[in-house]
């Protein structure tokens, strides 16, 4: 028997103003959508896209009793398994937005998934997803240290199954057939909580270094993409910077 009486890290609260990942997402999602929302978990994006945006919001699930708690800002709840491609039998489609918080990397085979995506967008719908960037500096500090630790959340949460960096990312989305269209990040440094005890333990020119290079103080990717049949590549922005990084002079 499931406990539902438990405290979920995935069931919180958040300013939609603020610039936390559930915030940046819903303002991309807009208002007044017709949304599929991947992994929708305890609602805590549904009730702000439900409630305050006017979305008309289908919601799939893996865990029951999680989906229990978002079945109250939905139009449809769908309890199933994104890796089985019958959970969209009873979806009908189109929907303007698709949207993927935090749930690629906790799947076998993400790109079958999103290959399948995008045949559930109208004309103009677009894909708004977040992931995790596993080149943050926390987790390299991890690894000169000889570990690379699992925990309850975060990018190295204990249910992820792939790990991304930008360019592993936006590789995979354009080999299913989306194209970025706009790319944001959510920046900690590598002194986060979940990192601090090895980040302490490093000498402070590696620290130095670390936070010198371009993408290792991202925490998260957030973005939108859109079907494309011939993929563009969205320039990360930092190519200067990173090719400076990769060539600085031996200390």
């Amino acid at each position: 028997m499931t406990d539902d009486s438990r405290i979920s890290p995935y069931d919180y609260s958040f300013d939609p103003d603020g610039l936390s990942t559930a915030a940046r997402l819903s303002r991309l999602v807009g208002s007044d959508r017709r949304v599929l929302e991947l992994g929708c978990g305890y609602g805590v994006i549904t009730r702000q896209l439900a409630v305050e945006q006017g979305c008309a919001v289908t919601g799939v699930e893996y865990d029951a009793a999680s989906a229990e708690h978002a079945r109250a800002w939905l139009d449809q709840l769908v309890v199933g398994d994104l890796e089985d491609a019958s959970w969209a039998t009873d979806i009908p489609p189109p929907f303007d937005v698709v949207l993927a918080a935090d749930v690629i990397e906790h799947l076998r085979d993400p790109l079958r998934l999103l290959r399948e995506l995008r045949g559930m967008l109208g004309e103009d719908g677009y894909l708004v997803l977040s992931v995790p960037n596993v080149g943050h500096a926390g987790v390299i500090a991890e690894l000169l240290c000889g570990r690379f630790d699992y925990k309850a959340t975060g990018i190295l949460d204990e249910t992820h199954l792939r790990f991304f960096t930008w360019n592993s990312l936006e590789s995979m989305l354009n080999s299913a057939g989306w194209e970025v269209t706009h790319r944001e990040t959510v920046d900690a440094g590598g002194s986060h909580e979940q990192f601090h005890e090895c980040w302490i333990k490093l000498p402070a020119n590696v620290r130095a270094l670390l936070d010198s290079h371009p993408t290792a103080n991202v925490f998260q990717y957030v973005l939108t993409a859109r079907p494309a049949a011939n993929p563009r590549i969205l320039p990360l922005g930092d190519e200067a910077r990173l090719h400076s990084w990769l060539n600085k002079p031996a200390q």
